[in-house]
């Protein structure tokens, strides 16, 4: 077996895809390929060790690139051997985040992150490609985050931020940022799952060149009833085609994603309901004819090189879900089903450019446009599925534009320096189409926030870091042109970090302590099923994280948090907020071998208050995920794998609620009660890929 040695990225990504073995980028890595110019079909042909490197994203070397010790990424062997019960959980890849789900298949998840109970991705921003991912003005709640239809096959790498430190990033990425890249060359595949609960996963995808270009499809059907006594009848179809190809100096991109699905909300049940007629148990249904379906459609064009970034993308968004959070509170007789609704498109792009000063002073500066076109986006009165009346119904419109700049200066060796500054522009404009209840308006607001960094490597392998940045998140253009009671169109915050970072061979460590302020709050309520804003919010916490690879084939990475969240003009001792998270961790272990991998996966989920009193609380949860894969040498190409997930069979809660619902026969006023919705039971899933 010959060794390999990897002078670049390049050259260790066409080897490791010809053998399927895990890689990832390593950034600013200009050093000249030692297999420059040859296909992975030549380099495979020469007969390279498919165990030759095993590479992982969070092993990068960040100290002197990283500006604040608590940016990251995966890739490679932290993606592509994770156990996975829901293509979300990527993005828990992230120190801390928690990805939960309260209802259906094809419903955006829950997101939990340092004490912010995101909702459906409130502060936390998702981009794939530099596509931005959260809808604002969604018609579930603000910045409504999907990324069910996503083909975790072609994601190359997740690069993640916390908190509003740099300024290319404005929106929903008060929190968090996540960019997701997907990949632009991938070896021809096939691979079909199966498992329990009528679980069924095939997907099909590769490379080929076409002219001075490389052409990547792939395409997945999904399906899966779950435990339910609702079967969820979950069918999704995701479609993924991206063509790259040199141009100038630089690479130009194009890329369409598409994502189709249907399927049965599972929803959150009030727990006195459980062990009645009405309910037998944890997975019963008390509205038999919830429904949900999503279409989505995305163009995405980019260019970059080393000194721009340009991107344009457009979309198309139609999407409904039937949902019952209340049951008999507001109709005792009818019920409070309620239908959630909208169709939009949407079209946005970015412009930057970068200037290199000197080796030691960079320059980049940028702008972002937005604009989406919501006709319509409402709520309706449904019985058994069917209209009833119509609630709400409006027209939107919802224009933005963000200016920034930034400058990182090392004005001597070890130490950088960052300050940048953004601004954003908002128009919200609302038309009443003819609902119950409704008006038209037009409002408009902007922010201007500061961003500073500074860290210093004192020693080799040891850095220290300081950040501080003024961020925020758009509020849904309904409440902000509501004359009655109007929400500020922009809700701004402030958030600071200091932190420590080490590596020293395999392992990586840091600690971050964090504080954060927010002038309001969005709280989910559960009578509507969405998020409302509250009054402001103050946290405060610390984040321990570990990787360390002891040898060529171990793996382990670690993260352990703890927050302490509050109302900043509530009492003491009735300032608590719902549904923050006291303490959050991860601990993974992963085995590569050259026929056979493995890996292991805990995730905990804290306690954490229901109400502001703390009188009622949530308990914490433990998840266990495994998986483990063969991939013989006398059959090429062929990978044997399987995952159990929820090994321990655990039957706590994914997430849980205390507010009023109504069942037959119970007082006018309803029942104030913990709502909950456990988490799935244990089960099996095996699959086969094989590669050509």
């Amino acid at each position: 077996m010959k060794s390999v040695i990897y002078g670049t990225f390049a050259a260790a990504a066409a080897i490791c895809t010809a053998h399927g073995t895990a890689f990832a980028q390593t950034p600013n890595d200009n050093a000249a390929p030692l297999d420059s110019g040859r296909t992975a079909e030549e380099i495979g042909a020469a007969g390279y060790s498919a165990d030759a490197i095993v590479v992982y994203g969070r092993s990068e070397q960040r100290i002197g690139i990283a500006g604040a010790a608590s940016e990251g990424a995966v890739a490679g062997a932290d993606i592509e051997i994770r156990p996975l019960l829901r293509p979300a959980e990527l993005l828990e890849a992230t120190p801390g985040l928690i990805a939960t789900q309260h209802s259906g298949g094809g419903k955006a998840n829950q997101y939990f992150l340092r004490g912010f109970n995101l909702d459906h991705g409130t502060d936390l921003s998702v981009s794939i490609d530099d596509m931005p991912m959260n809808f604002r003005t969604h018609g579930h709640g603000q910045g409504y985050l999907d990324v069910n239809g996503l083909i975790p096959e072609v994601v190359e790498r997740v690069d993640y931020r916390k908190g509003p430190y740099r300024a290319d990033t404005g929106d929903f990425s008060f929190v968090g940022s996540t960019r997701i890249t997907t990949r632009t060359q991938m070896a021809p595949f096939i691979l079909a799952e199966a498992g329990a609960f009528n679980y069924a996963r095939l997907v099909a995808g590769g490379s080929t060149a076409i002219g001075a270009g490389t052409l990547t499809m792939a395409g997945q059907a999904k399906f899966y009833d779950g435990p339910w006594e609702l079967p969820e009848d979950f069918k999704g179809y995701s479609g993924f085609v991206k063509y790259s190809v040199p141009l100038g100096r630089g690479t130009f991109q194009a890329s369409l994603n598409i994502y189709h699905a249907t399927w049965a909300p599972t929803e959150q049940i009030p727990e006195r309901a459980i062990g009645t007629d009405l309910c037998e148990n944890v997975y019963c249904s008390l509205d038999p004819t919830l429904r949900g379906s999503t279409k989505r459609e995305i163009l995405t064009l980019g260019y970059t090189d080393d000194d721009w970034r340009v991107t344009a993308w457009g979309q198309h968004y139609d999407w409904s879900l039937l949902s019952n959070f209340t049951f008999f509170l507001d109709n005792p007789v009818d019920g409070d089903q309620l239908r959630q609704y909208e169709e939009r498109w949407s079209w946005g792009g970015r412009v930057e450019r970068r200037v290199v000063v000197s080796d030691r002073l960079e320059l980049r500066g940028g702008t972002e446009l937005r604009q989406d076109s919501i006709n319509p986006v409402g709520l309706d009165h449904t019985i058994r599925g069917q209209f009833e009346s119509a609630t709400t119904r409006f027209d939107v419109n919802e224009t933005s534009a963000g200016l920034y700049g930034e400058a990182i200066w090392r004005p001597v060796d070890r130490l950088m320096l960052i300050g940048g500054l953004r601004g954003d522009w908002y128009r919200f404009r609302t038309t009443d189409r003819g609902g119950a209840i409704g008006w038209s308006g037009l409002v408009k607001d902007s922010n201007l926030g500061f961003k500073a960094g500074v860290n210093y490597e004192i020693a080799d392998g040891l850095a220290l870091y300081a950040n501080y940045g003024e961020g925020f998140h758009s509020n849904d253009a309904r409440g902000v042109t509501n004359p009655k009671d109007p929400a500020p169109g922009i809700v701004k915050g402030d958030m600071e970090e200091v932190g420590v970072r080490i590596e020293r061979g395999g392992l990586i460590l840091t600690g971050v302590y964090w504080f954060s302020s927010i002038d309001s709050e969005l709280i989910y309520v559960g009578d509507s099923g969405s998020v409302e804003p509250k009054g402001r919010g103050r946290r405060h916490g610390y984040e321990l994280t570990a990787f360390w690879k002891p040898n060529s084939w171990l793996a382990l990475d670690a993260v352990w948090t703890g927050s302490h969240a509050r109302y900043a003009d509530l009492p003491k001792g009735a300032n608590h907020v719902p549904g923050a998270l006291e303490s959050a961790g991860e601990l993974g272990l992963s085995a590569v071998f050259p026929e056979f991998n493995a890996a292991l996966r805990f995730r905990y989920l804290g306690p954490h208050a229901l109400v502001e009193d703390n009188s009622r609380r949530g308990n914490e949860t433990l998840l266990v995920n495994m998986r483990a894969a063969w991939t013989p040498s006398f059959l090429k190409g062929v990978e044997v794998y399987g995952e159990l997930l929820n090994a321990l069979g655990t039957d706590a809660h994914d997430v849980d609620y205390q507010y009023a619902t109504r069942l037959p026969g119970e007082p006018a006023g309803g029942v104030v009660d913990l709502i909950s919705r456990t988490v799935e039971p244990r089960q099996v899933r095996l699959g086969v890929k094989k590669t050509f």
